[in-house]
């Protein structure tokens, strides 16, 4: 079944999609995941470095890995209005091995007098890599673009092209001592933005991949609306094993006619997480976020004292 994914716009409204059963929402994680925790984690990263031995050769390590591109161009009709955004997140505790984390995200949207030279493109990547007894590492990277108010004249048509690629892989050396998460998500959507009260969802693209070593629900799915057409449509996976990837290339066009003057805002949005962790991390990371509160709470009682 799938869930729902918001992205909230300029103007503050959220709109809910549905897509994979993963569920996410870019003002909760850019709101409270990142802002609220990020001048503690700022305080505590070079506590967090200093926690990190170097790796014995006889240890196991774990990979991680999920990285997303789109491009759009070729467009039709030019928006009246652009917005682009980007969020990272990463966190790395070890206390018997090291691990490294890393998430970047890059989106932008340039409008050309002559719309078929207006392009759109983001990419987000994010990598995580642990060696060693006991460590636990995350990265996350959020990227999306927002072109509002394309105006459509009645008899004509929108249209656009795009391409997309996500890639993921996961890796372990030591069954069942490690684990390693990879997840990516890629949505393109379409709305009615002419009562801009209410917006109407007139047609969607996602793929959407999660690989788990080891575990059993690795998947990569790819869902689109008829006005979509896939000229390329490469997807390969290998689920099994202690090294397993995803990877999907699409390109796709879409067109679609309009028999009244339409105001119409496309949204594309991606979000890429992976995790590296051993079982005895679930003990550090449970000491690191009690260690959090308690200098939350001490700051706090400076600061009113």
């Amino acid at each position: 079944m799938r869930k729902t994914l918001g992205v909230r716009t300029k103007d503050g409204i959220t709109f809910a999609f549905y897509l994979f059963p993963i569920t996410w929402n870019c003002e909760k994680y850019m709101k409270q995941q990142f802002d609220c925790v990020q001048g503690l984690l700022s305080f505590v990263t070079p506590l967090l470095t200093g926690l990190a031995f170097a790796t014995s050769p006889t240890l196991a390590a774990t990979l991680a890995s999920s990285e997303a591109q789109v491009n759009i161009d070729n467009f039709s009709h030019n928006p009246l209005a652009i917005e682009v955004l980007t969020k990272t997140k990463t966190e790395a505790i070890a206390s018997s091995g090291q691990v490294d984390v890393t998430a970047d995200a890059d989106a932008n949207f340039i409008v050309d007098p002559f719309p078929p030279l207006t392009r759109a493109d983001n990419t987000s990547v994010s990598q995580a890599h642990g060696a060693g007894s006991s460590y636990f590492g995350f990265a996350q990277s959020i990227a999306g673009l927002i072109g509002y108010n394309f105006l459509v004249q009645g008899g004509q048509a929108f249209s656009f092209d795009f391409n997309t690629f996500l890639g993921l892989e996961t890796s372990l050396d030591r069954a069942p001592g490690e684990s390693s998460t990879a997840f990516g998500e890629i949505s393109l959507l379409l709305y009615d933005s002419t009562d801009e009260n209410n917006w109407q969802l007139l047609d969607f693209f996602g793929l959407a991949g999660s690989l788990t070593t080891l575990g059993d629900n690795d998947f990569l799915n790819l869902e689109h609306t008829p006005n979509i057409t896939l000229t390329k449509n490469q997807l390969s996976t290998d689920f099994e094993g202690t090294k397993e990837f995803a990877e999907a290339s699409i390109k796709a066009s879409y067109s679609r006619n309009f028999d009244t003057l339409t105001y119409l805002t496309l949204i594309e949005a991606k979000l890429n997480r992976v995790t590296v962790q051993t079982p005895e991390s679930s003990n550090l990371v449970g000491l690191f976020v009690f260690g959090l509160l308690c200098i939350g709470h001490r700051l706090k009682k400076q600061h009113e004292g």
